[in-house]
């Protein structure tokens, strides 16, 4: 019975997540997990409720603690989507929260497989979530050595990327290009001509 007054209420929040209320659909993930404190869905979507909130302190424990769950229970199907959810959580941040340096800590501890990280990079990327990314550079040596990301396209990156402007070194943005061609991004992918995507980007 609390499993299922559970799942109504992370259903409702889901509703109202897609309806823009996002303070309402953080409120009944909460309550779902009043009902069930190991119903890993209700943990994913308050997470992301909180990150449309900016409030990336509750964000990210929301999204460490489902993590927890998920790995301690076997299932891998949602490792990717919470993992990301850590770093997009932070993507924007100038100083962490007090939650994220056990999330980060955890996450490289737990020693997930090259699957599990192709699919966490490719979400990041498909969001334009490269501040994320250059946190994943800085730790490459914890990463899987097998670790290929063939279907990460660097289009946008160059086109429309969040770090112009930023404060970040042209340099980290260099080295990550060059990590990500290293595992398997296309060049091809920057666009028909990468040659005027790198004058833009120079320009910018």
């Amino acid at each position: 019975c609390s499993r299922d007054i559970a799942v109504l209420m992370c259903n409702k929040s889901t509703a109202l997540y897609y309806l823009g209320k996002w303070n309402e659909a953080a409120f009944l993930a909460y309550q779902s997990l009043q009902w069930d404190p190991e119903y890993v869905k209700a943990y994913y979507r308050a997470g992301q409720s909180f990150i449309m909130l900016s409030n990336s302190y509750k964000a990210v424990s929301m999204f460490h603690k489902g993590l927890v769950l998920l790995n301690s229970s076997g299932d891998r199907t949602q490792i990717a989507d919470f993992v990301a959810g850590i770093f997009i959580s932070v993507n924007d941040e100038r100083i962490f929260p007090p939650t994220f340096p056990p999330a980060y800590e955890y996450v490289f501890s737990a020693r997930f497989d090259a699957l599990v990280w192709q699919a966490v990079i490719e979400r990041l990327a498909q969001k334009g979530k490269w501040r994320s990314c250059l946190l994943l550079l800085s730790e490459k040596e914890k990463l899987p050595s097998n670790l290929r990301v063939n279907q990460v396209s660097l289009k946008n990156l160059f086109e429309t990327s969040e770090l112009y402007g930023r404060g970040e070194k042209v340099q980290g943005l260099v080295e990550l290009v060059k990590w990500l061609i290293s595992i398997g991004a296309k060049a091809e992918s920057i666009g028909v001509y990468p040659l005027h995507a790198v004058i833009r980007l120079c320009i910018k």
